[in-house]
């Protein structure tokens, strides 16, 4: 399923793949709670002639928190459109019960009539890090009066033998292409590490990126200002310890902050050593969740104005 087609979606989503680990391994610890998305679908006949047809799907929030879109699957893989689409889409509060009108929209074409059922799977992280682990999910058919006709396939001509020999039709050779190469996305991946007594930003500039200055400023009160230029991968270690914070700000963005918070990986306090927790394994960290909430905002800036986006 294609849900981020442009650079800016695919900024978002990969932000968010960084971030899922960390906010999965919270909700398995956290105790049991009410929280849960609603699904629902309708489906709308398009062209009974050609069979297609539309589903306006609606996803809701029971709980008394907001909760951000985690992932969204449709089966068959056809294409999401509307705000369900967008990366960390906010569902409010209460939205699948006392304030239905709030639930997020979404609509999804088919055009195949060989499909005559969509299936949608939906999991949510909500403010306070859980995600719902079974997916919520809703399956919608086809509308019986966009079926359409069956024709009866036309009766085969007897065959005759013909009097004279058939001439073989001279050989070509089909003209080769070279494929094409896909041009380079240009997109600045950020860098985000933890381990037990640093916090290290940076980013990975390519190439064919553009020169971008971040500003941090430390809760101790030091300050640094560091250029990335294209082909350049640079990144900046903090000493850190637990409430330690780090403020981001982009001054040639009209200088959007964000503060990131240290959050010391659970097993540096039983001496498991001073290893960085990045990738998978940031699952690891208590708060990782809170991490993502925190600088959400920032980096959906940055991805709208220069292509960036951070990952751990």
């Amino acid at each position: 399923m294609k849900l981020f087609k442009s650079p800016l979606r695919r900024s978002m989503a990969v932000l968010a793949g960084a971030f899922l680990g960390m906010a999965g391994a919270v909700a398995i610890a956290a105790p049991a709670s009410a929280h849960s998305p609603s699904v629902t679908g309708t489906a709308t006949c398009v062209d009974a002639a050609t069979g297609d047809w539309t589903i306006d799907w609606k996803v809701g929030n029971d709980h008394e928190l907001r909760a951000f879109v985690r992932d969204i699957q449709l089966d068959p893989q056809l294409e999401l459109t509307g705000k369900l689409s967008e990366p960390y889409h906010i569902v409010p509060r209460h939205s699948a019960d006392r304030f239905p009108a709030l639930q997020v929209p979404g609509s999804t074409e088919v055009t195949d009539p060989a499909t005559t059922s969509v299936t949608m799977k939906v999991w949510l992280v909500w403010t306070d890090r859980y995600t719902n682990i079974d997916p919520a999910q809703a399956t919608v058919s086809r509308p019986q009066e966009c079926t359409p006709p069956t024709t009866t396939p036309p009766t085969t001509p007897p065959t005759t033998t013909p009097t004279t020999t058939p001439t073989t039709p001279p050989t070509t050779t089909p003209p080769t292409t070279t494929p094409t190469t896909p041009p380079v996305s240009g997109e600045a991946t950020p860098i985000l590490e933890m381990d037990c007594t640093t916090l290290t930003l940076g980013l990975d500039n390519p190439v064919d990126g553009k020169a971008i200055t971040l500003h941090y400023k430390t809760s101790k009160g030091e300050e640094r200002d560091t250029t990335i230029n294209p082909g350049e991968k640079k990144t900046d270690t903090f000493s850190a310890t637990p409430g330690f914070t780090v403020t981001v700000s982009a001054p040639e963005l009209d200088n959007t902050t964000e503060t990131i918070t240290y959050k010391q990986p659970a097993h540096c306090s039983t001496g498991g050593g001073g290893l960085p927790v990045t990738g998978a394994a940031a699952g690891g960290i208590a708060g990782g969740a809170a991490v993502l909430l925190a600088i959400g905002g920032l980096l959906f800036y940055l991805a709208r104005r220069r292509k960036v986006k951070f990952t751990a």
